[in-house]
């Protein structure tokens, strides 16, 4: 249902660079919580702290969704990947070298209901020679996680892996 939040899409593509961002519904939705949350616990605060807790946490919420930033640039011409995330002004930027990157992976994670395996949810990942997993992207169905896969894929000309078996991340 919320899958929409946090999702990364294609902002620009050219034959050597593709760059991909948080939406921008990610922003519309977090100003939206912060906002509404910030009304409700303006107005429950003088009637009781306690009661303006549960909208101040939803305020909060939508603070941190409004200045979350991330985006992945492959640069081919350049031979990295540039990993820029921010949250509350807090920056954290990462270069790895495109040659460090193996392959694109998109993995099925089983949900496990009542003893029963069923279709759960799609996780995107840049899986690396040296070092942890960078993770893309996660979503109900692989379409979407595909067009950012084969994007990369194409551009760093790395190879695209489906795993529908796969149990975990990594």
């Amino acid at each position: 249902m919320f899958d929409w939040i946090g999702s990364l899409k294609v902002r620009e593509r050219t034959s050597g660079r593709v760059v991909l961002a948080l939406s921008r519904t990610t922003r519309s939705a977090g100003l939206v919580l912060l906002v509404l949350g910030a009304l409700v616990a303006a107005r429950a605060w003088p009637v009781s702290a306690w009661l303006a807790f549960l909208p101040g946490m939803v305020a909060l919420l939508g603070a941190l969704l409004a200045t979350l930033r991330r985006e992945l640039v492959v640069d081919r011409e350049a031979g990295v990947l540039r990993v820029d995330q921010s949250a509350f002004g807090l920056a954290n930027r990462q270069v790895v070298p495109l040659f460090h990157l193996r392959a694109v992976v998109i993995a099925a994670r089983p949900r496990h209901d009542a003893g029963l395996m069923s279709a759960g949810r799609y996780i995107a990942y840049l899986d690396r020679r040296v070092g942890e997993a960078i993770y893309l992207d996660e979503a109900r169905r692989c379409a979407s996680l595909m067009r950012l896969a084969e994007a990369i894929a194409d551009v760093a000309e790395l190879r695209l892996e489906y795993d529908a078996q796969a149990d975990e991340l990594g």
